[in-house]
């Protein structure tokens, strides 16, 4: 099942020795020890880059970068979070925010953690605010609190990438086009006659006329029909039951019911623009029995006007 969030959980561990420089979160901090590694040993980095591969299961940073490799040697971990970050966008998905924590005995880290959040937010294109970095000790216990080494733990929340538009699959056996948009803000989509001859409305006729389109909505989808306002106010043209509804699990072929609302006879002409389309998110509910409903200024008065006296 695939879901539009994903959460991962990264923790890194590295001893601390001398002759090292420290790095954390790609902040070279002052020390008398540092973190040894094959690269340049970014405890924090590090957890966040196992974090996000974790969100997509595709393993840890030891899979990707194997400190085997010669490549990767004192390599700059800013290096390997920017590459975990162009590996989840190739999967459709970016990051949210970072959760991450740090423990070690020293130095202390509050005065180094907004450049930490700068260089970690602008690698992953996030803001400052959705970076929280987090400090503590062991109280003197343990490895840590020997001074021997320090950890890294890091939850990071990715969000699958929505295209700019909604993919829809359509079927098109008519003789015209696929129906467009006709400006970059427009709404709806003027859909066509199917039709091989003019067709003759009289007055107050209707007539069922096809588009020889067929679509498969998304689940959560619906396409709209509604009338043109151009054929509206020039012929007296419209759409009865309008807005139409076509549903996410409709496979016939569209069909649009026109009536003749002048005093003339009209004529629709194979290709011509007859309704337009609009596809919209719908949701559906779970009723919920109650005895009473909430009370409002309102209450029951004025249906179908506005209540006013």
């Amino acid at each position: 099942m695939s879901s539009s969030h994903k959460i991962g959980f990264g923790i890194d561990f590295h001893q601390l020795v001398e002759g090292r420089e420290l790095v954390i979160g790609g902040v070279t901090i002052p020390h008398t020890k540092g973190a040894l590694g094959h690269s340049d040993a970014d405890v924090l980095l590090h957890a966040i880059c196992d974090g996000m591969l974790g969100a997509l299961a595709l393993g840890d940073i030891g899979v990707h970068f194997p400190n085997t490799d010669p490549a990767y040697k004192d390599i700059d971990s800013k290096k390997l979070l920017a590459h975990c970050q162009e590996l989840i966008r190739s999967k459709g998905y970016q990051v949210i925010n970072v959760d991450a924590a740090l423990t070690l005995e020293k130095p202390k880290i509050k005065p180094h953690v907004s450049a930490m959040q700068e260089t970690i937010a602008k690698i992953l294109d996030i803001s400052t605010e959705n970076v929280s970095i987090k400090a503590t000790t062991t109280e003197t216990m343990g490895f840590v609190g020997r001074e021997e080494g320090l950890v890294a733990y890091a939850a990071v929340l990715l969000e699958e990438i929505k295209p700019s538009k909604l993919a829809v699959k359509i079927k098109n056996e008519s003789s015209f086009e696929l129906p467009a948009y006709a400006t970059s803000g427009s709404a709806g989509m003027d859909i066509r006659a199917n039709i091989s001859a003019p067709l003759s409305l009289l007055p107050l006729e209707r007539t069922l006329v096809p588009t020889g389109l067929y679509m498969e909505l998304p689940e959560g989808y619906e396409a709209q029909i509604r009338p043109r306002s151009g054929l509206a106010i020039k012929q007296g043209i419209t759409c009865l039951n309008t807005p139409g509804t076509i549903d996410a699990d409709y496979r016939g072929e569209i069909k649009v019911i026109l009536v003749n609302l002048s005093n003339e006879t009209q004529v629709i002409a194979p290709g011509d623009r007859i309704a337009q389309m609009v596809v919209q998110h719908v949701q559906q509910v779970n009723w919920v029995s109650v005895e009473t409903l909430t009370s409002t200024e309102r209450n029951a008065g004025g249906f179908g006007h506005t209540g006013k006296a």
